[in-house]
């Protein structure tokens, strides 16, 4: 099932909002400027992983792509080496539990910021946007992936 939820976080500091998910047993701490950016999906019984919640951009009304995939894997260490994980897009968090938490990013903006010959992006267009989503993905991401906070 996947819930459309805007972020409702509860206030650790005036320029931070926490985020926490009690069934799988973690939080993270989101810069409080996002929220007016995210809405977050959670999803269950994904193809390898047994979770996901899902960070997704949005800017004026219109819904873009994740900016953050934070996964869970119900394996070992081994296992997610023997599956080559450690050779994947997904980056490993931490273990615990039987469970493995991971992060995937996008590699590229979305395709709907290319300009009409589709071979540039539209910076004209979709500067601000742009330039949100680069910040998020390329600075904010690796600080909050930092504040894993295991139960």
């Amino acid at each position: 099932m996947i819930s459309n939820k805007i972020i409702k976080g509860k206030s650790i500091s005036k320029s931070k909002l926490s985020y926490k998910d009690s069934k799988y047993g973690f939080s993270l701490q989101l810069p409080r400027w996002w929220k007016r950016f995210i809405i977050v999906k959670r999803k269950k019984q994904l193809i390898d992983a047994e979770y996901g919640v899902f960070f997704i951009f949005k800017y004026k009304g219109k819904v873009y792509e994740e900016v953050l995939s934070l996964l869970v894997f119900r394996m070992t260490r081994k296992q997610w080496r023997n599956k080559g994980y450690d050779d994947s897009p997904i980056i490993f968090l931490a273990e615990r539990n039987g469970l493995i938490y991971a992060y995937t990013v996008p590699e590229e903006l979305p395709e709907d910021f290319l300009n009409k010959s589709k071979q540039d992006y539209d910076y004209r267009r979709y500067g601000r946007p742009i330039r949100l989503l680069k910040r998020m993905v390329n600075e904010d991401v690796p600080r909050i992936v930092r504040t894993l906070g295991l139960e």
